[in-house]
């Protein structure tokens, strides 16, 4: 079984449906509130885990209701939490989320216990990674703690830069094997305005010049994902279904497609897997619930994992990094 480190971030997730997105100084009548676990980092983890990953979750929640039930939960998905630390003095992160008639979101985080996730508090863990472990990370948590810990590792190390900073585009980013952004961090990532009219593959190979060729996974919600890899870009598509709700949906790639890399299968196969899985899980409420099965994504494929190949070619991606890149 692939292994899979996640760092990152726990929410308690609290959604109210709108018939439309409010503006400064609307109060609207919510349809329907409820509350769910969240946080990329441990979407991502479920996500990785329900596809076949053995997956470490190292993060930070308080030591209240939120928290221990972030615990139980990851627990019943088969989540190893020895290294999630609860913290007495802080309380369990928070995101709200508002959700439209047209599956479109807005989201406030109040991040809590994640942003006391320093390098002290993760580096008497880090040691007890195995080297071939996948790192898989996001920024919900802080940037340093992520850079030090990714720096000392000599597996692949997948960073999300979600949510994207402005700061970010001075990030020289010779930590990271894998950048998986969507268009509007990438943009961001870039020094771009978020809503620069720059196209997705213009986007692409700027963030790849940026980064000095390191290996891009663009994600494209509906339109799939665009992958750089050795100068070369790949196409990878996603399923056509009726949006119910997008938020976690680039978690929901993310961890899906850490733990096809972790199986040892191509670069494009893992990110078609992952694109399917995404696809799935915007066509249904919530985020965690609205994971799919393994199974499910199989037989939507139908040998779409060959189409996905004869996209890119056979390019592939170790577990080693990019330094042992090519299958």
């Amino acid at each position: 079984m692939g292994a899979v480190t996640i760092i990152g971030s726990y929410n308690l997730g609290i959604t109210y449906t709108v018939e439309t997105l409010p503006v400064w100084g609307q109060t609207l009548l919510s349809r329907q509130g409820f509350f769910s676990h969240g946080g990329k980092g441990s979407n991502q983890a479920v996500a990785a885990a329900r596809f076949g990953a053995a997956v470490r979750f190292v993060g930070a929640v308080g030591q209240d209701a939120a928290g221990i039930s972030a615990r139980e939960m990851l627990l019943h998905e088969g989540i190893d939490v020895s290294q999630l630390v609860m913290m007495p003095d802080y309380p369990t992160g928070i995101g709200t989320i508002f959700l439209d008639d047209h599956g479109r979101n807005a989201i406030v985080v109040n991040p809590g216990a994640n942003a006391q996730m320093q390098i002290d508090t993760i580096l008497p863990y880090s040691k007890d990674w195995p080297p071939d472990d996948i790192l898989l990370a996001q920024l919900e948590v802080p940037l340093g703690t992520v850079r030090t810990v990714f720096a000392q590792h000599s597996g692949m190390r997948i960073l999300n830069p979600a949510p994207a900073d402005a700061s970010y585009a001075r990030e020289s980013w010779d930590w990271v094997d894998i950048l998986t952004p969507n268009e509007t961090e990438a943009r961001i990532l870039c020094g771009l305005a978020p809503d620069d009219p720059v196209t997705s593959l213009e986007l692409l190979k700027l963030l790849a010049d940026k980064t000095h060729g390191k290996t891009i996974v663009l994600t494209l919600g509906a339109e799939g994902a665009l992958i750089w890899h050795q100068g070369q870009d790949i196409r990878v598509p996603a399923l056509s279904l009726e949006t119910v709700d997008t938020t976690g949906a680039g978690d929901v790639f993310n961890g899906i497609f850490a733990a096809k890399l972790a199986h040892g299968e191509s670069l494009p196969q893992a990110a078609y897997k992952a694109c399917v899985g995404a696809s799935l899980s915007v066509s249904r409420p919530g985020v965690i619930p609205a994971i799919p099965a393994v199974d499910e994504v199989n037989r939507r494929i139908e040998g779409g994992t060959q189409n996905a190949e004869m996209l890119g070619g056979s390019s592939g991606f170790s577990k080693k990094g990019s330094d042992n890149a090519c299958i």
